[in-house]
């Protein structure tokens, strides 16, 4: 009792959202009963919703613990990232969705794979495609994991374990029983909570700071390379962490399955512009709080920088009770919104490209079998995701955050990205693409990671894989397209 007692406060803010979350999960619900409905909401839905979903999606725990903390060792220098994302999520917005979202209704396609067999006309491409997208989503996954257990058990004071263990059924089933619809509707409120909470986040900060003059002349003081943007190792680590993240805008499932729910072009039009000035608000309130940080926090305070946010929320208390609880809710929202949408797009993936290569529609009995499949694999994957979070490994959020950006924008963004706008598709281009872009991503994090080389791997990895398709695409246009055979579906 005592315990409750303590924790009131949050525990009953957390007992309204888990409210709303359940009231999203029993509107989506009547949408459910078949697989358009239960993976794009029958794409049904308007622009602000889509685009605060979008933002949502991609405001995670790794952006508000992770990418937040990382100006304590960068300085200043962190925040262009900021800059470099918003720009690609304008690229995604401006002219990836313009030409992907009809081709999308035209191939009455429900993922990012099997949008990609279509456009190849081969299945291997799409199955090659599925296995990317679920092995990148579990480690996604497990960062996010990690990221809303830290702040609940800074907040709840409650052991990691179980933490993780909360997130984890909290999550799952809502997105069990809603699909697509509930997770959008509950991104929405997540991406408004967010938004807010990251002004609110850098405003207090800076007032306990002294305010901005007060805080550049500190951070001058203790280390002069922190407010300079010439120091080379923070640019390249700012520029391989905006870009490893950001071109997920271009090519993630879990972004690129936002459009699949835009009902109109008008719905497109407007989520346009309201995602990338979401962005762009978030960013540049919530890079530049490691370095504010080091004006207020002796050093020493903090174990790494993942903690920095969870501190400054709790044992900081730059909030005081009541904001520091409803700031709790700020970064559940950014973690449930990210895990949700990952869960979907890789459970349905697995299920449909990677084991099974179903149609692009059931009918009949059929279609719940095939919302039964999905939730099986959901709870699969969450259940594997969660685990993994509890092992030491784990700990580097930003690390992980890369590593799987650095995959998919290896592997797609020469097939999806270029692919939409070349005159030849050919499937044997596709796939020397996939295979060359994931090889090289994960030798470089491996050579990285036992000290042979301090190359980020997002950069090889893009590299390798646009040559390789560029040359490959160009020398085989004359090959034909490989074409699904008879017993290639389920």
């Amino acid at each position: 009792m005592s315990w409750i007692s303590s924790h009131s406060l949050p525990l009953t803010l957390l007992i309204v959202y888990l409210v709303v979350l359940a009231h999203h999960a029993h509107v989506g619900r009547r949408h459910a009963h078949s697989v358009d409905g239960y993976l794009v909401a029958g794409r049904s839905l308007g622009g602000f919703v889509i685009a605060m979903s979008f933002f949502a999606t991609f405001m995670s725990t790794n952006t508000f613990i992770g990418a937040a903390g990382q100006s304590w060792n960068y300085g200043l220098t962190w925040c262009l990232g900021g800059v470099v994302l918003t720009a690609l999520a304008c690229i995604s917005w401006f002219v990836v969705a313009p030409r992907f979202v009809p081709l999308t209704r035209e191939y009455s396609s429900l993922t990012v794979a099997d949008f990609l067999g279509t456009h190849y006309q081969s299945p291997r491409v799409r199955r090659l495609a599925g296995f990317i997208v679920g092995f990148s989503s579990v480690l996604y996954l497990v960062a996010i994991y990690r990221g809303a257990s830290l702040a609940i058990e800074s907040f709840l004071d409650l052991p990691y374990a179980w933490c993780v263990i909360i997130v984890c059924v909290v999550v799952t089933a809502y997105t069990l029983v809603g699909g697509f619809k509930s997770v959008v509707l509950t991104d929405a409120v997540q991406g408004v909570l967010m938004l807010v909470g990251a002004v609110a986040l850098f405003a207090a900060l800076s007032s306990t700071g002294g305010g901005p003059d007060q805080i550049l002349a500190r951070l001058h003081d203790i280390k002069p390379s922190l407010t300079s943007f010439g120091d080379r190792e923070a640019l390249a680590a700012t520029m391989a962490y905006s870009l490893a993240v950001g071109v997920k805008y271009l090519v993630e499932p879990r972004q690129l399955s936002r459009f699949y729910g835009l009902k109109d072009d008008t719905a497109l039009r407007n989520a346009s512009w309201i995602a990338p000035a979401a962005i762009l608000v978030a960013y540049l309130c919530l890079l530049p709080l490691g370095a504010m940080a080091r004006t207020v926090l002796s050093d020493g305070t903090i174990d790494d920088t993942d903690q920095l946010v969870p501190y400054l929320l709790g044992p900081g208390n730059i909030f005081g009770e009541l904001g520091g609880s409803l700031f709790l809710l700020v970064l559940l929202s950014a973690a449930m919104s990210s895990i949700d949408s990952v869960l979907l797009v890789a459970a349905s993936t697995i299920d449909r490209d990677a084991i099974r290569l179903a149609e692009a529609y059931s009918v009949g009995d059929d279609t719940r079998i095939e919302v039964y499949r999905t939730r099986i694999w959901i709870v699969a994957i969450s259940v594997i995701s969660a685990v993994t979070a509890l092992s030491p490994v784990t700990q580097d959020i930003v690390r992980m955050t890369k590593f799987s950006g650095s995959l998919y924008g290896a592997c797609f963004l020469p097939t999806l990205v270029l692919g939409l706008f070349a005159k030849n598709r050919n499937a044997t281009a596709a796939i020397a693409t996939l295979v060359s872009g994931a090889v090289t991503v994960i030798g470089v994090f491996v050579l990285r990671q036992l000290g042979y080389t301090s190359l980020q791997e997002v950069y090889p990895g893009i590299l390798v894989g646009v040559t390789v398709f560029l040359c490959m695409n160009r020398r085989n246009s004359h090959i034909p397209v490989e074409t699904p055979s008879q017993d290639s579906t389920d």
